[in-house]
This record gives C-alpha cells, sequence and structure tokens, in this order.
C-alpha cells in the first residue's frame, strides 16, 4: 500500500473497470436466462432440434464464462485499486482477454451476444488501460 495520496486516474480507471465488469456480469446472467427459458421450437424447422439445443449450450456456456469474468475483474479492480501491481497485471491481462473473447464471439457466433455485454467491455478496455498510464504506473511504483 502506497503512502503518496492515489492519483484521480487510479479512481478514474477502478470505476469504468467496475461498471464494465457489472455489464459483463448483467449480460452474462442474462445469457444464462436466455439460453435456459428459449424453447427450442423457437428456431426454425430447418435448423434441426440438436443444432437448436447445441446453440442455446453454447449461448448459456458463454454466458457464464463472461459472468466469471465480470467477478474476476472485479475483485481485480478492487485489490488493484489499494496498490497491489501485481494485481494490476493480471487486470489489465484478464481484461484484453475478454476484450478479445467478445469481438471473436461477435464476429463468428451464430447467435448475438447481449448488449450489455458488448457496451461493458468499452469502460473495461478503457479502464485497465487507465491503470497502465505513467501516472498510474509511478503510483504503482512508488506503492511497491
Amino acid at each position: 500500500m502506497s503512502t503518496a495520496p492515489r492519483p484521480r486516474i487510479i479512481t478514474i480507471a477502478f470505476w469504468l473497470t467496475m461498471v464494465g465488469a457489472v455489464l459483463l456480469l448483467a449480460g452474462g446472467i442474462l445469457g444464462i436466462t436466455t439460453s435456459l427459458t428459449t424453447p427450442v421450437s423457437a428456431f426454425p424447422a430447418s435448423m434441426g432440434q440438436g443444432q437448436a439445443h447445441r446453440i442455446l449450450l453454447m449461448h448459456g456456456g458463454v454466458g457464464a464464462v463472461l459472468a466469471l469474468a465480470g467477478l474476476g475483474l472485479s475483485f481485480l479492480a478492487g485489490r488493484t485499486r489499494n496498490g497491489d501491481k501485481r494485481f494490476r497485471r493480471a487486470l489489465a491481462a484478464l481484461a484484453g482477454v475478454v476484450v478479445f473473447l467478445v469481438f471473436l464471439i461477435a464476429l463468428f457466433a451464430p447467435y448475438n451476444l447481449e448488449l450489455l455485454t458488448l457496451i461493458g467491455v468499452v469502460p473495461v478496455a478503457i479502464g485497465a488501460t487507465l491503470f497502465t498510464r505513467p501516472p498510474a504506473a509511478d503510483w504503482f511504483e512508488d506503492a511497491s
């Protein structure tokens, strides 16, 4: 923990990351709920029941992964705000993976991601970037 006062950029990065993490969590839970409540009969008959079931299963699995990522990002953001640079590195890595994963899913998945998930990656990416800016990096160096 640093004895220097926390820079404003750390507070802004923390809250941006938390907002994005909550949106990812909500989007993930919405994806799980959607996959559990959508009947297979909602899909076109030409698709087949097995393929529709696999799409619903994949949609729920991706929702669960995104919800867990939101929880992980919120945990890491809290620890990073306290000045531990190990958690800052982990937060930056997890944020990068989540943004890349959402990008790939949005491009190649046979279904649409929830709007909350798509909006949620923007503040996560900005918050993780702000944690690595020079004023923030200097504060983390003083903290160790």
